[in-house]
C-alpha cells in the first residue's frame, strides 16, 4: 500500500483525491493539506483521508507519506515540489512544474537529489488516441513528422479578473507544447513565433489579458508544429491533435460525448463535451496510476540495493577479516553481480536516483525534463507576442538572450499579481471550481 498525501483541495484536486482513494487499488490517501480553513478536513472527510493538514510542512514530516500530488495554484508549484522531495516524497504535480526555468531547475535537481520519482500531469500522454498516435509514429507507420497540430478550446465561464499575464501560455497551451514534443519524439524546438489577443474578453485586453493565441513551433529535425488555444468555444470543451509524417497522417480527438448521432427533422446531432473532468477523467486516472507503478518500482529497486549492499558490505568485512575470504576471483565475480553497471540493482539505478532520462514503469509518463522544455516554449511565445518576433530556444531549452529573462519576470510578476488579488484564505487553494486561475487551470 502506497501512502498519498494531496495538496489543494480544488477542482482538480478533489477529482485527483477521488482518484487516490477509490480508483486506484493499493493506494490509500493517508492526508490532504490545503491553507483554506476547513478545506483539508472537508475534502479528508467526503474521501476517508485520516489526516487533514492546514499547513504543507506537516506533510513532509508524516511517515506515512510516501508520495504527494501537488494541486494547488501553478505559483505555488516549485516551491512545494522542491520542499516534498526535499523530504524523501515522491512527486506527482500538476502543470506547470514552475512558471520560471531556474524554478523548474530547481525542482528537477531536488528529485534528483532526493533519488524520488517527479512526473508532471500532462494528461493527453494517457488518451487513448494520442497513444495510439505515439505507437504509429514510434513503430515507423507515419514516418518522419512534418506537420504537428494541437489545439484547446475551453468551453467558457472564466472570470478574466482571476487570469494572470501568460496564463494561456503557461497553463492551457503548455499541454500542447507538450503534446508537440510527445508526437515528434527526439526532437526539440528552436524557433517560437505566436500571435494572442483578447477576443473573447476585448474589454480585458488592456489589462493584459491574452484568451485566444496561436503558436508555431519549429523543431530542431525540420518539423514544424502548431498550437492554438481560445478560453471560450460554445460548443463544448474540444481537444485534438494531427501529425502529418512522409509515411501517413494521425488525427486524434472529435470532441464527441459519445460515439452516438441522433438523425431528426432539424438534421444530424452529435453531443460534445463539456469539461477537461468530462473527457480526460480516464486520462486523469490513468496517469496518477502510471505515477504509482512508477513510485512502486523506485521503492522496490531501493529495497534491492539496500539489500544488496548490505550483501556487498557482508563480503568485504569477512574478506577483510579473513574470515572465510573468498579467493580474488570469486569476490570480483561477486562484486560484478551486487554493484555492477549492468544489472537491475545497481545503487545508481535511474528509477533509484531520479534519473529522469528514464521512465522506469510508467510508460510515457512526462518527466521533470518534459516539463521545463514545455515551459521554455509557453515563455517563448509570451516573449514573441511582447516583442512581435520570432524567438529563439536553445538546446537547452532555455530562451535566448534578454527576451527570455523577460518572459521569465513576466511570469513572475503575473503569479504575485494573482497572489495578491486572492490573499488570504485562497491564496494556496484551487477555491473550488473558480480556482485554477481560469480555462485553462488544472487540465
Amino acid at each position: 500500500m502506497t501512502g498519498v498525501a494531496l495538496i489543494g483541495s480544488g477542482r482538480m484536486g478533489s477529482f485527483h483525491g477521488e482518484t487516490l482513494s477509490r480508483r486506484l487499488p493499493g493506494v490509500e490517501l493517508v492526508a490532504v493539506a490545503d491553507p483554506a480553513p476547513g478545506a483539508a478536513a472537508a475534502l479528508a472527510g467526503r474521501l476517508g483521508a485520516r489526516r487533514a493538514y492546514q499547513d504543507a510542512d506537516q506533510v513532509w514530516g508524516d511517515a506515512e507519506v510516501e508520495a504527494v500530488v501537488i494541486a494547488a495554484p501553478a505559483r505555488f508549484h516549485a516551491e512545494l515540489a522542491v520542499a516534498a522531495a526535499g523530504a524523501g516524497k515522491h512527486v506527482f504535480c500538476e502543470k506547470p512544474m514552475a512558471l520560471t526555468l531556474d524554478d523548474a531547475d530547481r525542482v528537477i535537481d531536488a528529485a534528483r537529489s532526493a533519488g524520488v520519482v517527479l512526473r508532471v500531469g500532462f494528461n493527453r500522454r494517457f488518451v487513448p488516441d494520442w497513444v495510439a498516435a505515439r505507437g504509429l509514429i514510434d513503430n515507423g507507420q507515419v514516418g518522419t513528422p512534418r506537420l504537428l497540430r494541437s489545439l484547446t478550446r475551453d468551453p467558457g465561464g472564466f472570470d478574466p479578473a482571476r487570469i494572470a499575464p501568460g496564463t494561456i501560455f503557461n497553463e492551457t497551451l503548455i499541454h500542447d507544447f507538450d503534446t508537440l514534443r510527445f508526437l515528434n519524439p527526439g526532437a526539440e524546438a528552436v524557433e517560437v513565433f505566436a500571435v494572442a489577443d483578447a477576443l473573447v474578453e476585448p474589454a480585458w485586453r488592456d489589462r493584459g489579458l491574452l484568451d485566444t493565441a496561436v503558436v508555431t513551433v519549429r523543431f530542431d529535425n525540420g518539423a514544424v508544429g502548431t498550437a492554438e488555444a481560445c478560453f471560450e468555444a460554445s460548443y463544448g470543451y474540444d481537444v485534438r491533435g494531427e501529425v502529418l509524417g512522409d509515411g501517413g497522417m494521425v488525427a486524434m480527438g472529435d470532441g464527441r460525448r459519445t460515439g452516438l448521432t441522433f438523425s431528426g427533422a432539424a438534421g444530424r446531432l452529435v453531443e460534445t463535451t463539456r469539461s477537461d473532468q468530462e473527457l480526460f477523467g480516464a486520462a486523469y486516472t490513468a496517469e496518477l496510476a502510471a505515477f504509482v507503478s512508477a513510485v512502486a518500482a523506485a521503492q522496490a529497486n531501493k529495497k534491492l540495493s539496500e539489500t544488496s549492499d548490505h550483501a556487498h558490505n557482508d563480503i568485504h568485512r569477512r574478506a577483510n577479516s579473513g574470515v572465510n575470504r573468498p579467493a580474488s576471483n570469486e569476490l570480483s565475480e561477486t562484486d560484478n553481480s551486487v554493484s555492477g553497471p549492468d544489472n537491475g540493482v545497481s545503487r545508481t539505478d535511474s528509477r533509484v536516483s531520479g534519473d529522469d532520462r528514464h521512465r522506469g514503469d510508467d510508460g510515457y509518463g512526462a518527466t521533470g525534463e518534459d516539463a521545463r522544455a514545455a515551459l521554455a516554449i509557453a515563455l517563448a511565445a509570451a516573449e514573441s507576442v511582447r516583442t512581435g518576433k520570432a524567438v529563439s530556444v536553445r538546446a537547452g531549452q532555455a530562451v535566448s538572450g534578454a527576451d527570455g529573462a523577460g518572459a521569465q519576470a513576466e511570469a513572475r510578476a503575473g503569479a504575485e499579481s494573482v497572489a495578491g488579488a486572492e490573499a488570504g484564505a485562497e491564496a494556496g487553494a484551487e477555491a473550488g471550481a473558480g480556482a485554477g486561475a481560469g480555462a485553462g487551470a488544472g487540465r
